[in-house]
């Protein structure tokens, strides 16, 4: 019995290791992508796909552990403060949003569904860190741009991750541990 709790949790523990991984090498490729994209800060959000994917294999607090590692080694090799500070309320604010639209509704809403709200609650959380550092709120106008894209980049990484998931699930680990089968 004890050998099978053991296995579990080191299988738990490759899960989490393993989407956090992927989730910061795919920012870091994104950060190399030289595309200008048409809005300052916009950016497509590559490492959400696995975040996305994380929602359906990991539980709540393994989930928040891997945005955090993922939200601050990537502004440790990339960014700086403000970046931190933008990323980090954007992936909490989605990050809970998601969770709970996840657990409310869980067989009612798609990943496709999931991945949209995550987008755009990204960009609220952006948009609210950005009037409370700049101290004004005409930076709300910014929405206009903001949600259709997250709207848009949401059904994008929705898509992907459906993708990766109907691979991933052929494979007995994660097969094991997908969340909507309990």
């Amino acid at each position: 019995m004890n050998q099978k709790k053991n296995r579990e949790n080191l299988e738990k523990m490759m899960l989490v290791i393993l989407i956090g991984a992927l989730a910061i090498v795919l920012g870091i490729i994104e950060s190399m992508i030289p595309i200008k994209l048409p809005i300052p800060g916009m950016k497509l959000g590559l490492a959400n796909i696995m975040i996305v994917i994380g929602l359906y294999y990991l539980d709540v607090k393994d989930m928040f552990f891997v945005i955090m590692l993922k939200t601050f080694l990537t502004t440790l090799l990339l960014g700086t403060f403000s970046m931190f500070a933008y990323g980090f309320v954007g992936a909490l604010l989605s990050y809970i949003c998601m969770v709970s639209a996840f657990k409310v509704l869980k067989e009612k809403i798609s990943l496709i569904g999931i991945s949209m709200i995550g987008g755009v609650m990204h960009n609220i959380g952006q948009i609210i860190v950005a009037m409370i550092l700049i101290k004004t709120k005409a930076i709300a106008y910014y929405m206009m741009f903001l949600l259709p894209i997250g709207l848009l980049t949401g059904v994008v990484i929705g898509l992907v991750a459906k993708l990766v998931m109907s691979r991933l699930n052929e494979f007995q680990l994660f097969r094991n541990h997908y969340r909507l089968n309990n």
